[in-house]
């Protein structure tokens, strides 16, 4: 099942759940509308990588091609004076919809990302594939999700939900003076087993472990 987004625009299970596991993770929703107190509200999806992602960046553009209206773009995002050396990165923003404006009610509070009341029902191995690849890393034998930017109280609950719908069992740990999940070294292969027929070739780093220097030489 899909939704049909205003007359033309329709959205698949597909993408709709690319999109949730988008704004788990780097994406973000931006509206206009939000201090206008207008029902209903429009807004768009941007979606930004680094350099080195560029093709998860068009994997993401091919997925939702009928929802944006300009290609990718290449922006330079920083700067090293002292080698004189630009950084550059690629973005892409889908086009203003009703659609998006209800997905910022869902997502967002305040202006702020928060996890939604129902994350159990976003939660499907796609929807987990595409925000690890946002937002995840192997470290120590087993996965990291960054959620730095949810509260400890929000990462309880992210920490319920991997258990309750996928059996993940995940440590909430202190990175600084934040907070993040690491899947217990126990769950690593399951979580990976989820998650692996949808991750694109160009992240398959992060879920698969680098050989030890013994390993590549049996």
């Amino acid at each position: 099942m899909g939704n049909i987004v205003g007359r033309q625009i329709y959205i698949s299970s597909f993408q709709r759940e690319v999109i949730n596991g988008t704004i788990l993770g780097d994406g973000r929703i931006e509206s206009r509308s939000k201090g206008i107190r207008v029902f209903p509200i429009t807004a768009r999806l941007r979606i930004h990588q680094g350099k080195n992602q560029k093709d998860y960046l068009y994997w993401k553009y091919r997925v939702l091609s009928n929802v944006v209206s300009q290609q990718p773009k290449q922006i330079i995002c920083g700067r090293n004076y002292q080698k004189n050396k630009d950084y550059y990165s690629w973005y892409f923003h889908t086009v203003a919809t009703e659609f998006f404006g209800e997905l910022y009610k869902q997502f967002y509070s305040n202006g702020h990302k928060i996890v939604p009341k129902d994350i159990l029902d976003i939660l499907t191995p796609l929807s987990l594939s595409v925000w690890y690849m946002d937002d995840g890393c192997l470290s120590q034998g087993t996965a990291i999700l960054n959620t730095q930017n949810f509260s400890f109280s929000e990462q309880r609950i992210l920490q319920k939900s991997l258990k309750e719908k996928f059996n993940l069992e995940a440590r909430i740990n202190k990175d600084r003076n934040r907070w993040r999940l690491r899947i217990k070294k126990e769950d690593f292969y399951r979580f990976r087993s989820l998650i692996e027929d949808y991750i694109i070739p160009s992240m398959k780093y992060k879920i698969v472990p680098v050989e030890t220097e013994f390993e590549r030489t049996r």
